[in-house]
């Protein structure tokens, strides 16, 4: 027989209830706040891992931009982010002689590499090209581009030593067209490689330089530089160059102080973050420096310059042998 009789049975029952409902609740208490502890760790963790990779995404495109952007500047960004993800939407502008103009919108995605559930934005825009007779006539192969968010030229570029079957814009002769004091841009693509100092003594007055389009090429081998069968018993030949692939200095607020050492210091920033631009960073080091350690400003010839002013002070370019291509870009009115 138990020492102990039923009514005591049934209180110790009870206390061990209650013990038992104190010990799950305790459980799920503790469980309840590690989660939470968990979770904002985790969450806490990861915004500032997306903070660091948006930072290194501003600031790589920056730098990408300072050297393939002709005279073009961010005037703002909008930074979307999720989970270890986020989308970097950047709007960008050009400057006339002063006047801004808005220019592109650019989204970029950036991520932790390991994570494979991102937020992102997709798809994108490109130039419009305007189906053009007499060109198609004259036999171009290709036409003119404009920009797709606000119809305004855009520039294209020509490379010396590349047979372009004489096919290469010469817009100076529309300067004629246009009212005296009308503001524009527009690319020269010389007819060879010259120094920095030289373009500078070269420039008449009226014209100001705002970019100077680099070397950056190597050797003159692949589709951009030599023509080819084009299957049909033709001949296809290279394409100017249009934004991609364009590189070189001067977008600067003091353009008028910039240096060729200016590019190369830029280029060997890049290179060093190796971000997504570093095999463009790293080809364009090689092509400078050639069978030197590391390329300097002597290494800097240029191609061609993006210049500004008014219709009739660009139309002092006239006549200047050292141009073989003008292509007019954007245009604005001074006020």
């Amino acid at each position: 027989m138990a020492p102990w009789n039923e009514e005591e049975d049934k209180q110790l029952s009870q206390v061990l209830k209650r013990a038992k409902r104190k010990s799950t609740v305790r459980s799920i208490l503790i469980s309840l706040a590690v989660v939470l502890v968990t979770l904002t760790a985790i969450f806490f963790g990861a915004a500032q891992m997306v903070n660091h990779r948006s930072l290194e995404t501003l600031t790589s495109e920056w730098m990408y931009r300072m050297i393939s952007s002709p005279n073009e500047y961010e005037s703002g960004y909008k930074d979307t982010r999720g989970f270890l993800s986020g989308v970097l939407e950047t709007n960008t502008y050009k400057i006339i002689e002063g006047v801004p103009i808005p220019w592109d919108q650019e989204w970029t995605n950036y991520n932790e590499w390991w994570f494979p559930f991102t937020t992102g934005a997709y798809g994108g825009t490109s130039a419009l090209t305007v189906s053009d007779h007499e060109l198609e006539q004259a036999g171009y192969e290709y036409g003119r581009q404009y920009n797709p968010y606000n119809g305004q030229r855009e520039m294209l570029y020509y490379i010396p030593e590349v047979d372009y079957n004489g096919k290469i814009f010469n817009d100076l002769s529309l300067l004629s067209e246009m009212e005296p004091g009308k503001l524009a841009e527009m690319s020269l693509s010389f007819d060879q490689s010259y120094s920095f100092e030289e373009v500078r003594d070269m420039l008449p007055a009226g014209v100001r330089p705002v970019w100077y389009w680099v070397d950056t090429y190597g050797e003159r081998i692949g589709f951009q530089f030599e023509s080819r069968d084009d299957g049909n018993g033709g001949t296809s030949y290279p394409l100017p160059m249009s934004g991609y692939g364009v590189y070189g200095f001067g977008n600067r607020p003091d353009y008028d102080k910039i240096t060729p050492e200016d590019f190369v210091d830029s280029v060997q920033s890049g290179l060093s973050r190796k971000d997504r631009y570093y095999e463009e960073y790293k080809q364009i080091i090689e092509n400078l420096k050639k069978d030197k350690a590391a390329p300097d400003a002597s290494d800097v010839r240029i191609l061609g310059v993006v210049v500004t002013g008014t219709a009739s002070g660009l139309a002092s370019l006239q006549g200047q042998s050292y141009i073989r291509g003008a292509v007019l870009g954007a245009v604005a009115d001074k006020y």
